[in-house]
């Protein structure tokens, strides 16, 4: 008997430890700071995507903020793209002549840009203009987000183009979402086109949004032809991207 007592005894000698306090620092704070951490990390991968629907949803153009046109004469050097009705307006890069990816994506910097060797305004064949939608917060120019707006054009919106002193008018005839393979859009035509190019959903390049519109003003009759071989048909296998 006395050795049962003796380890009943010992075993209700051990000491009994009081539950451990909850400690804000401890218990909260690492996995606070992991999930901080990893929602950073995850903006910063998405920016392009965050910023460009920051831009489309809260930074829409009022009637106020619309561009004003100037109806005078354009500076012979302006070489000038405006959408009044989503308030764009930008450069155009026409200095450009390559469809290759990497040179358009520089030239994308300056502003919209002429794509390569595709008709010049004034003449009757397809102008083709690629822009940014969207880009990384990071990356650099001042013309990421130019045409972030572009898909709330409308049919028969204006466009203008300031080329050679000369003010080209464009109105709206076609709006279009294609496969980035789909080159049909920036093939030679026989009349004076105006294409614009941008990639969609914002904020992504999974697609491209197509603008075309049709020449007004000067008359499209006053265009000039197009020489055999002076505008090069497209043969890359895609539209430009990123942007």
């Amino acid at each position: 008997m006395s050795s049962h007592k003796q380890k009943a005894n010992s075993v209700s000698s051990k000491p009994v430890h009081p539950k451990a306090a909850f400690s804000f620092r401890k218990n909260l704070v690492p996995p606070l700071l992991g999930l901080a951490v990893f929602g950073s990390v995850l903006a910063l991968l998405n920016a392009q995507w965050i910023i460009a629907q920051y831009q489309y949803r809260f930074q829409k153009p009022t009637t106020a903020q619309v561009a004003v046109i100037d109806t005078s004469s354009p500076d012979p050097q302006a070489l000038k793209l405006q959408i009044p009705s989503v308030n764009i307006s930008a450069p155009i890069v026409f200095d450009e002549k390559s469809f290759e990816e990497s040179k358009v994506q520089l030239a994308l910097r300056r502003g919209v840009v002429h794509y390569g060797t595709t008709a010049v305004p004034g003449q009757a064949d397809n102008t083709v203009i690629v822009g940014h939608s969207s880009g990384q917060l990071w990356a650099p120019g001042d013309y990421k987000f130019v045409f972030t707006h572009l898909d709330k054009v409308k049919q028969n919106d204006r466009i203008f183009v300031d080329y050679q002193g000369t003010r080209y008018i464009y109105r709206v005839s076609e709006i279009l979402v294609v496969d980035p393979t789909n080159v049909s859009v920036v093939q030679p035509t026989t009349k004076p086109l105006l294409t614009l190019i941008t990639c969609t959903p914002v904020g992504t390049s999974k697609q491209r949004l197509v603008i075309r519109a049709n020449q007004v003003s000067p008359q499209p009759e006053t265009a000039t032809p197009v020489a055999a071989g002076q505008v090069k048909p497209f043969t890359a296998r895609s539209l430009s991207g990123d942007h």
